[in-house]
């Protein structure tokens, strides 16, 4: 192992920490072995951000059991690897303590099997926090394609090789009038039987929407039109996986001359841009816990971890001729979207333009930096003034 890695040896004896120190040297272990001695230099390491990477513990003072050490190491670190050097534990006792949380128990005086099992345990753990961080990274792309997704102007249908739908957004389903009865069981087939029954003399786009694997580049499959002569562009191209097709998706564009509602101009082309580009940061609000994006540090000039978690750490975060608009913003959600001004860790202040939308279990939406409105941040939204009071989330049902 090349890397530096930091170890905290939890021992009674000065003598037994130096020999352990001395083997791992010899095996050319590199480490930074620190020693502790007592529940509360144990609690004091755990507790003050020392970045550990492994626990060792050896012989302790009379009251104080391996099995506190491992109860107090799973409640504080729980991803941390705990070896215990136990030296007179026979089979029984060495299960006991896998049982209760030890990684790995080294039993016998000698310490021969102490630097494999040092070995593993690091290897595990680096193994375990490259899986946690692909995890931690697709959980934020799948958010951000989610909301790029419903961001986009256009309604979208992703379907596999196999006719199961992969994705779609909102958009697809407004459009087209889909209920949600219809995508639940997530086939093509079943759409499409609806669209058959929504849509005059739709055949040449059903025989055209089941051919998944052809037509690589955009192909217009047809235009159709609903019951309320609305017309409807639905173009097609493949899904592909490096060459191979994977799958075909579908958008649907709505043609109507008619006078855009407010939805048509709700997702300006900046922000659609900017979902685009990656600059745009997804977040989502309950009652109990605020989630932004870590890309939201990054456009704040924030330190990791320095985010808020609920809504009144955003509200600190906010100019405070900006917070009404704020509250106005979640009683009355919209998707247009409206300017506030949040403070960056410089000190400084940044415009930015928010977009929400209110769920059954909450809020979501995204921000971006954006150029100030002229006249300031101000923005009318329903309700006119509101009191500055302490904001409660109330969460709903979409009407």
């Amino acid at each position: 192992m090349n890397t530096n890695h930091r170890i905290l040896h939890l021992e009674e004896r000065e003598m037994e920490f130096e020999r352990v120190a001395d083997l791992l040297k010899r095996e050319y272990i590199l480490c930074e072995l620190a020693w502790a001695r007592g529940r509360d230099a144990l609690r004091g390491a755990l507790a003050g951000g020392w970045s550990l990477d492994l626990l060792l513990v050896g012989e302790l003072t009379p009251g104080f059991p391996a099995q506190e050490v491992l109860a107090l190491a799973r409640r504080r670190c729980p991803e941390l690897p705990v070896i215990v050097l136990a030296a007179g534990a026979d089979d029984a006792q060495a299960v006991e303590l896998l049982r209760q949380g030890a990684t790995e128990v080294v039993a016998g005086a000698s310490l021969a099997r102490l630097a494999p099992a040092v070995r593993r345990a690091l290897k595990e753990a680096q193994d375990q926090a490259a899986l946690r961080a692909a995890k931690a990274e697709h959980a934020q792309l799948t958010s951000l394609l989610r909301t790029v997704l419903e961001t986009s102007t256009e309604g979208l249908l992703v379907v596999d090789l196999a006719g199961r739908i992969t994705a779609y957004n909102r958009k697809f389903m407004a459009l087209c009038g889909i209920p949600e009865y219809v995508m639940a069981p997530m086939e093509l087939e079943r759409v499409l039987q609806f669209l058959h029954d929504q849509f005059a003399d739709p055949e040449t786009f059903l025989n055209e929407a089941r051919i998944l694997g052809d037509h690589s580049e955009r192909k217009l499959l047809g235009l159709l039109r609903d019951k309320d002569q609305r017309s409807i562009e639905v173009f097609g191209r493949s899904q592909r996986v490096g060459r191979e097709a994977v799958g075909r998706v579908f958008n649907f564009t709505g043609t109507t001359d008619r006078e855009p509602g407010p939805e048509a101009s709700a997702i300006p082309p900046d922000l659609v841009e900017a979902a685009r580009s990656g600059r745009i940061v997804p977040w989502y609000l309950t009652e109990d816990e605020l989630v932004i994006s870590g890309k939201g540090a990054i456009l704040l000039g924030l330190p990791e971890g320095g985010l808020p978690r609920d809504l009144p750490g955003l509200e600190a975060m906010i100019h405070p001729d900006d917070l009404d608009l704020l509250r106005r913003g979640l009683e009355h959600p919209r998707t247009a979207p409206f300017q506030l001004r949040m403070h960056k860790g410089d000190g400084s202040w940044i415009a930015t333009r928010w977009n929400m939308k209110r769920g059954a279990e909450g809020y979501r939406g995204v921000f971006t930096e954006s150029a100030p409105a002229a006249g300031g941040a101000e923005e009318e939204l329903p309700g006119g003034s509101v009191p500055r009071f302490q904001f409660k989330v109330r969460i709903s049902q979409e009407p």
